[in-house]
């Protein structure tokens, strides 16, 4: 009975000593995260300009690689002349809307004009030479458009506020409409 009664009271102090642990869990159970309970509202406040989901959020933030033309896109050849027995060629900065005189061997952007001749100019970038006519980049292509060039394209709103007042129809089409008119009165029974 010794044994009992010491095994009984083993258990009693062991209760006893992990009884506050056990009344600490029980209160953090009882007791959720107060932030837990907004977790909607702070992940999609709908007054939020970054509303929707995280992981949309997350996407949305990663660097994107930007792609920046090269300097000879913005770099067109408007025209070749000959003065004084030489050609040279007149090459327009689209960014800043100067002309440039350039002869053979002159540098331009990242390489040089190798030879001119009336129609076109051979452009030496790097060890690579390219063939330019007129009206192209420096790259021989249509080049990089511009947000002055983009504005020159888009049409500007009329000034009249955007309405046009309809001209009244002469000729064939008035009499059209007023034979149509006339249908519909007589289907009307007017």
């Amino acid at each position: 009975m010794n044994t009992i009664y010491s095994r009984l009271v083993a258990f009693a102090v062991g209760l006893a000593v992990l009884w506050p642990a056990v009344g600490r869990a029980a209160e953090s159970a009882e007791k959720p995260d107060v932030w837990a309970t907004f977790k909607i509202i702070v992940e999609r406040n709908m007054f939020s300009r970054q509303r929707g989901a995280a992981e949309r959020r997350q996407r949305r933030t990663e660097e994107r690689p930007v792609a920046v033309p090269d300097p000879e896109s913005y770099c067109r050849l408007r025209g070749i002349a000959q003065e004084n027995g030489t050609f040279v060629a007149f090459v327009e900065d689209t960014r800043s809307g100067e002309t440039h005189k350039l002869r053979q061997g002159d540098s331009v952007a990242r390489g040089s004009i190798e030879s001119l001749d009336l129609d076109s100019i051979v452009y030496r970038l790097e060890d690579r030479t390219i063939a330019v006519a007129i009206g192209q980049d420096l790259l021989g292509g249509r080049g990089a458009v511009t947000m002055t060039e983009l504005m020159e394209w888009t049409p500007l709103p009329s000034t009249s506020g955007g309405q046009t007042t309809p001209t009244a129809p002469s000729g064939d089409e008035a009499d059209i409409l007023r034979q149509l008119m006339e249908r519909r009165k007589q289907e009307l029974g007017q």
